[in-house]
């Protein structure tokens, strides 16, 4: 059976449509795919089309629909990005998104058992693993005492762009920061301090009002 095969609808329009568009970013980055706005309003629609279409013409989506949740999304830390370039989940976002997924399993969708089982976890892992594998991780093991990153690459590393605001590359880095110190990841640690450190005049910003 397919993930969006059985109807449910009764059940998904009980949610906040701003968790079903963390589960539609989610699936879209799940795909590999880059999760532009367009593509988010058709996996959106796809999934979940009696909270996304028009009232009166159910069989089209209503792309006025995310321009308050996404704003929403964007200051509550759990999405970066914009709707005319692409959008992400923070490792915050993509946590929400688990939890909404696991409340949707079994009423809503269907989900294959030969995966492994969603869970906050397995994120987190994940998210060791990229910064294990990150470029700027290896060059400050490498030669630490030399380390240097540009503003570029250290919000590329939390998954940020130029237009994020310093409350989300705070939020991010300390987050990243509790994942390492839980894995007893000490090296990765070290690492994330140092680019707090060397980046702290970002977090003294004040955001734009």
């Amino acid at each position: 059976m397919k993930e969006n095969e059985t109807d449910g609808s009764e059940f998904y329009l009980n949610m906040n449509s701003r968790d079903l568009i963390l589960v539609g970013i989610y699936y879209v980055q799940k795909n590999g795919e880059i999760c532009t706005f367009e593509r988010l309003v058709a996996e959106c629609f796809k999934r979940f089309p009696k909270v996304f279409s028009f009232k009166r013409y159910p069989n089209w989506p209503d792309a006025m629909k995310f321009d308050r949740a996404l704003r929403t999304l964007r200051s509550e830390g759990l999405a970066v990005g914009s709707s005319k370039d692409h959008l992400q989940l923070t490792p915050k976002g993509e946590k929400r998104a688990f939890r909404v997924l696991q409340k949707l399993e079994g009423k809503y969708f269907t989900l294959n058992r030969n995966k492994k089982v969603l869970s906050s976890r397995s994120a987190d892992e994940r998210l060791i693993a990229y910064l294990e594998d990150s470029p700027y991780f290896k060059k400050f093991l490498e030669r630490s005492n030399e380390f240097a990153l540009t503003e570029l690459e250290f919000r590329n590393l939390l998954r940020c762009t130029m237009d994020t605001p310093p409350r989300v590359l705070h939020q991010n880095l300390k987050y990243f920061e509790h994942i390492a110190e839980e894995f007893g990841n000490q090296e990765l640690l070290v690492f994330l301090r140092t680019c707090e450190k060397n980046f702290d005049y970002l977090f003294r910003k004040k955001e734009d009002t």
